[in-house]
């Protein structure tokens, strides 16, 4: 009989940045028996997984590659929700929008045929048509609307602490409130490798580092001495007390994108309404929401979209940093400088957070590259190519 020998590769990894994409690359880590240490210099899930709309989707991600990689982690989802033992509020029912201007409708059709074209099922509603939808929604000036009925929307805060309970129940080491001081890089013909990543006054050795710590990620990277094409932008979302139903059948909404303001709507199981306010002519960083007066400005605003906002009460105020690679995709696989540092960061961190995680574990305890993610390495911001 042939015995065909399986190699078998335990690395132990220390994963920098303990929001939603550290927490599932930790998590899928562990579902694939590598020995993990997760480091994060805050609390876990406190910076920018906290504040993220957290709309699942793959509506506005061109090109081609980048819209694929969300339409695919958009449909890991369920599977992410079963391996953490459920109790997670995750919704579905579809992002809805609507244009009311004449060029702003062109605008909509036009990246509705774009999207139907790649086969994401985007839909062109009628007013009468938006009315059977959302009846109590009202929609002045309406001209065509788009619902694209697979997408949906994730609290943040209970996939991290589900990562977080089986990495705990794994015996898995987890180092909250201790930021990483340094890096101690050895040379070899092959490049420079990290043996140890400094944390909390220990130097603490490993086969591979992984970096996802969102807007900390330029600093992180300097000390290995990459350099990341990596900006941040402020965000901001409001948290309403809890309301009864605002919508009947879909899951967010979003305001016309050709009329002032800006508006994200989104509602949790228990009632609570997130809002997001998009632009503002005084800031170029990111959403508004700055300050409390302007965050209740927003509300004001809210509610003359939404008329069951009316009288609605804040909960809370999140603000933070969101990190965007300068192309707006994702970063993520080695490092070519550092062969044993790997790299997660991007503008989609919540709808790719599934995909991400599984697919930094099969590169990294497997050891082979990805086909798909050939798009997104950081080799393709090089001028030497």
């Amino acid at each position: 009989m042939t015995t065909i020998h399986i190699p078998i590769h335990r690395p132990h990894v220390v994963v920098v940045g303990a929001g939603i994409l550290g927490c599932s690359i930790a998590f899928h880590l562990l579902l694939r028996g590598a020995q993990v240490t997760l480091v994060e210099a805050g609390a876990p899930g406190a910076g920018a997984t906290r504040v993220s709309f957290a709309w699942l989707n793959a509506y506005a991600k061109a090109p081609y590659a980048y819209h694929d990689l969300n339409r695919r982690s958009l449909e890991m989802w369920p599977r992410f929700v079963r391996r953490l033992g459920g109790d997670i509020d995750i919704t579905w029912g579809g992002e809805l929008r609507w244009a009311v201007t004449t060029a702003g409708a062109a605008a909509l059709i036009k990246q509705a045929h774009q999207l139907q074209a790649w086969g994401y099922p985007t839909q062109l509603l009628t007013a009468a048509e938006v009315q059977r939808l959302e009846p109590q929604l009202p929609t002045p000036d309406l001209l065509v609307a788009s619902h694209t009925a697979i997408e949906g929307h994730v609290n943040t805060g209970q996939v991290v602490n589900g990562c977080l309970r089986a990495l705990t129940a794994a015996g898995v080491e987890i180092c909250a409130g201790t930021p990483v001081t340094g890096l101690a890089m050895t040379q070899t013909s092959d490049g420079s490798f990290i043996q140890t990543v400094e944390v909390g006054g220990q130097a603490m050795p490993c086969d591979v580092v992984v970096l996802a710590g969102g807007a900390a990620m330029p600093e992180l990277a300097r000390m290995a001495g990459v350099a990341l094409p990596l900006y941040d932008t402020f965000g901001a979302t409001l948290l309403t007390k809890p309301l009864p139903p605002l919508f009947q059948n879909i899951a967010l909404l979003h305001s016309p994108r050709d009329r002032r303001p800006h508006l994200n709507f989104r509602q949790f199981p228990d009632g609570t309404v997130m809002v997001q306010g998009n632009g503002n002519s005084n800031y170029d960083d990111g959403d508004r929401g700055h300050t409390d007066e302007e965050a209740a400005q927003i509300l004001t605003e809210a509610a003359a979209i939404v008329p069951a906002l009316q009288g609605a009460q804040l909960q809370e105020i999140r603000r933070g940093r969101r990190p965007i690679p300068q192309d707006g995709q994702t970063i993520l696989g080695f490092a070519p400088q550092v062969p044993n540092l790997y790299l997660a960061t991007t503008h989609s961190g919540v709808t790719l957070a599934p995909l991400i995680g599984e697919f930094a574990a099969i590169e990294i305890v497997d050891q082979v590259a990805i086909e798909l993610l050939r798009p997104f390495r950081l080799e393709r911001f090089s001028d030497d190519r």
